[in-house]
């Protein structure tokens, strides 16, 4: 992959750079391995509408992948992006199931009902800590940020590390890879093409 010509591109060209860094942030949810992505901008950020026509024009007649905007009490937007199968791969958890039940909330909730709780949080600017599971986090570092008494803090990568740090390398590897993947499509393919090519359409 030629990098160095694709950053001379972009600084050329916002839009394409907006599009790439965009698409390479969400190759994780797009690609399964993170069950959602939250972007914010500032309410009066100068390509909020591109980027929001961007995100309904890609997703909103999607099987797989949809997005919630979510207009925050500080002045901010959320655009909250979700692979509905990665959610239901959380929720069939046990494991998590258990977790999110000891937190309050309704172990049977579907995607959906789990999206609008996120939202809203969001609201409020927000974000309950025991979501992290649904950004594809290990639920041992999920555990251990809320403060788990067994779980030491091992180190921090894309987020905070707990207990053997094994499986939450893993888990960040797979993210680093997806992201390289859809980077190396966006150099040759348009967004809808690229869409296509993972098959989340």
């Amino acid at each position: 992959m030629n990098t160095s010509c694709l950053v001379s591109d972009c600084l050329n060209d916002y839009d394409k750079y907006r599009t790439i860094n965009i698409m390479m942030r969400l190759g994780p949810t797009l690609m399964g391995y993170k069950p959602l992505h939250i972007f914010c901008f500032k309410n009066d950020f100068k390509f909020i509408k591109q980027i929001i026509d961007d995100v309904v024009c890609l997703f909103s007649k999607s099987k797989h992948v949809k997005y919630r905007l979510v207009f925050s009490q500080n002045g901010t937007i959320k655009i909250v992006i979700y692979n509905l199968d990665a959610m239901k791969g959380v929720l069939e958890d046990p494991r998590i199931r258990h977790f999110l039940s000891m937190h309050g909330y309704d172990s049977t909730s579907d995607s959906v009902v789990f999206i609008e709780q996120l939202a809203e949080h969001l609201k409020n600017n927000a974000l309950p800590s025991e979501f992290g599971v649904f950004f594809g986090y290990p639920l041992k570092d999920v555990m251990g940020f809320i403060g788990h008494p067994s779980l030491k803090y091992v180190k921090t990568t894309a987020w905070k590390v707990y207990g053997n740090p094994r499986s939450s390398d893993k888990v960040l590897e797979a993210f680093k890879c997806a992201e390289a993947h859809v980077l190396s499509l966006c150099q040759s393919l348009p967004m809808h093409s690229v869409v296509s090519e993972i098959g989340i359409v």
